[in-house]
C-alpha cells in the first residue's frame, strides 16, 4: 500500500517568496531553515537570483515528509519537480510517485535499487551509509541525493530544494485561516490511520496479540483495530478544510472511489488552487510573522537568502505566471510491477533505468511542442488460428496500454503482422511496447481518422511462432 502526502510545491515556494525578508533578518530561525551548503557541488555557479534577473530557466524540488514521530520520517511521501521559465512566465509542477524504481548510489558510484521516495533519507543517514560520494554527505546531503535522482527521471537540472513536514503543512493551512478547496469527487476513506494509534491494542489483551495478527488481512485490519482509524468523508464541491482536514485530504489512501496516488495527484493540484487563492489576499499579510516562526523545525532548504531576495523582488510578476500540472502516470510513462524482493514498485515502461522518453517528453512539454497522445489499439486477427489476437490484447494490456476487444481481419491469411499508425503523435513510449510486442520496428503511418484507435494491428502467422504458439499449446 502506498502512504501519500502533499506538500505543496506552489504553497512553499509563494510562501518563501513571502517570508524571505524576515526570515533572513532572524538568524537563529534562518540557521534552522537555510541548511549550510556543506558539500556544494564543485562548478556549480546557478543562482535563482541571477536566473530571474536573466530570464533563465530554473529547477526546484520540492519534498513532503512526515517528520517528527512518523515511522521513516524522512520518507518523502510527495515529490514534485517545479520548472520556472521567467522568459515565457510559466511554471510547470511536475508530479513524481514516490513508488519509482531507481538505482541510488549508496557506494560512491555504486549503489542498487529502491524506491524513489528514500532518497533523502538515504542522504541524511552517514552512519549507514558512509561510502557515499562527498556531495551525498552532510547536512545537506538529503537534499543534493534528491535533487540528483530527480534529475535523472526528469533530465532538468535541479539545483535547490524545499522540504517541508506533516506538521509544517498543517500550520502552513491554519496560518492561512483555511483554504476552500474545490473536491471534485466525494469519496469515503475508513481506513485513515490516527497519528499515534499504529500499535493501540483497542482494548485487546497483549496475549491475543499473535491470533489478532494471525486473523488480520488487509481487508480486516480496521475491524479487528477500529481505534486506530478514522472514517473520513468528503462531499463534492467547494469546501473549507482547515489543517489537519487538508492533511487528510491529501493523505488518503484508502477510497473506492478515489483512492490511487494518481487520484491523490490530483487532490493535490485541488489543493494547489486553493492556496495560491488565499496566500495572495491581502488577508494574509498580518499572518506573516506567527507563520514564521512556526515553521523553523518544519520546514529545510538549501536556497540562498540572496535568491529569497530575489523572489521578492520578482514576487509580483511570478503570481502572473500560469502554472501547468504534469505528472508521471501508468498512463503515460510507468506501469505497475514488482521488485525481486516482492515490493509493489512503479518502473519505466521503457525498462529500468531508461528515462529517455521522460527527458523529451518534458522538454517537448517546456517548449509548447504538441503533446504525444496515449496510444488506443485495435488487433485484429489475420489467422485463422483462434484466440490469436485475444492473447496479443492480454499481453498489452498486461502493460498498462488501452487496447480495444479483439476483432477478425478481412482477410485470414496474412502471414506477417502489420502495425499501422493513425496520425503522427501517439506516445512514443507506448510505441516501444508494441514494437517489442510483435518484434517490429517496420510501421506504416497514415492520416487520423474517426475511428476509435490510433493504432491498428493486424497479426499474422509469424506472431503464432513468436508469441502465441507456446501459450496456445500449453494444456
Amino acid at each position: 500500500m502506498r502512504l501519500h502526502s502533499n506538500k505543496l510545491i506552489i504553497l512553499l515556494v509563494l510562501f518563501l517568496l513571502i517570508i524571505g525578508f524576515f526570515i533572513f533578518k532572524a538568524h537563529e530561525l534562518t540557521s534552522k531553515v537555510f541548511i549550510k551548503n556543506d558539500s556544494t557541488v564543485q562548478g556549480d555557479t546557478q543562482s535563482i537570483s541571477n536566473d530571474l534577473s536573466n530570464n533563465i530557466p530554473f529547477n526546484v524540488l520540492l519534498l513532503g515528509y512526515g517528520g517528527g514521530n512518523h515511522d521513516g520520517p524522512y520518507l518523502t511521501d510527495s515529490i514534485m519537480v517545479v520548472h520556472v521559465d521567467p522568459k515565457i512566465k510559466k511554471v510547470f509542477l511536475v508530479s513524481i510517485p514516490r513508488d519509482i524504481w531507481i538505482k541510488i548510489p549508496t557506494d560512491g558510484n555504486n549503489g542498487s535499487y529502491w524506491k524513489i521516495n528514500t532518497a533523502y533519507s538515504i542522504g541524511l543517514d552517514d552512519t549507514n551509509y558512509p561510502n557515499k560520494l562527498s556531495q551525498f554527505k552532510g547536512t545537506d546531503g538529503g537534499g543534493h541525493l534528491a535533487e540528483y535522482i530527480m534529475s535523472q527521471v526528469t533530465g532538468l537540472p535541479i539545483h535547490n530544494f524545499v522540504g517541508l513536514d506533516f506538521n509544517g503543512f498543517k500550520n502552513t493551512i491554519d496560518t492561512l485561516g483555511g483554504v476552500d478547496v474545490n473536491v471534485q469527487i466525494a469519496f469515503d476513506d475508513y481506513q485513515y490511520p490516527i497519528d499515534g494509534k499504529e500499535n493501540d491494542l483497542c482494548g485487546h489483551s497483549p496475549s491475543d496479540l499473535p491470533k489478532l495478527l494471525q486473523e488480520a488481512t488487509q481487508s480486516a485490519i480496521e475491524d479487528i483495530f477500529p481505534c486506530r482509524y478514522d472514517h473520513l468523508h468528503f462531499n463534492k464541491g467547494i469546501q473549507h478544510m482547515d489543517g489537519a482536514t487538508a492533511l487528510a485530504y491529501v493523505r488518503s489512501r484508502h477510497s473506492l472511489q478515489d483512492g490511487t496516488d494518481f487520484g491523490r495527484a490530483a487532490r493535490q493540484r485541488n489543493l494547489m488552487v486553493a492556496a495560491k487563492q488565499k496566500i495572495l489576499s491581502i488577508g494574509f499579510i498580518p499572518k506573516i510573522l506567527p507563520f514564521v516562526s512556526s515553521l523553523g523545525d518544519d520546514l529545510r532548504t538549501d536556497m540562498a537568502t540572496s535568491d529569497l531576495t530575489a523572489l521578492i523582488q520578482h514576487s509580483s510578476d511570478l503570481s502572473k505566471y500560469q502554472i501547468i500540472s504534469l505528472a508521471l502516470t501508468d498512463q503515460n510513462f510507468l506501469k505497475d510491477t514488482y521488485s525481486s524482493d516482492g515490493q509493489a514498485i512503479l518502473a519505466p515502461k521503457d525498462g529500468l533505468g531508461n528515462w529517455g522518453s521522460v527527458h523529451n517528453w518534458l522538454t517537448d512539454t517546456i517548449k509548447g511542442k504538441a503533446q504525444p497522445v496515449p496510444a488506443i489499439i485495435e488487433v485484429e486477427n489475420g489467422t485463422s488460428i483462434p484466440g490469436l489476437a485475444q492473447i496479443a490484447v492480454n499481453r498489452l494490456r498486461d502493460n498498462s496500454l488501452q487496447v480495444l476487444d479483439p476483432t477478425d481481419a478481412s482477410s485470414k491469411d496474412v502471414q506477417t503482422t502489420t502495425i499501422t499508425v493513425y496520425g503522427q503523435n501517439v506516445n512514443i513510449s507506448d510505441m516501444h511496447v508494441i514494437e517489442k510486442e510483435f518484434s517490429i520496428n517496420t510501421i506504416s503511418y497514415s492520416k487520423s481518422t474517426q475511428a476509435g484507435y490510433n493504432v491498428l494491428v493486424i497479426v499474422g502467422n509469424d506472431y503464432n511462432q513468436k508469441q502465441g504458439k507456446k501459450v496456445l499449446n500449453e494444456p
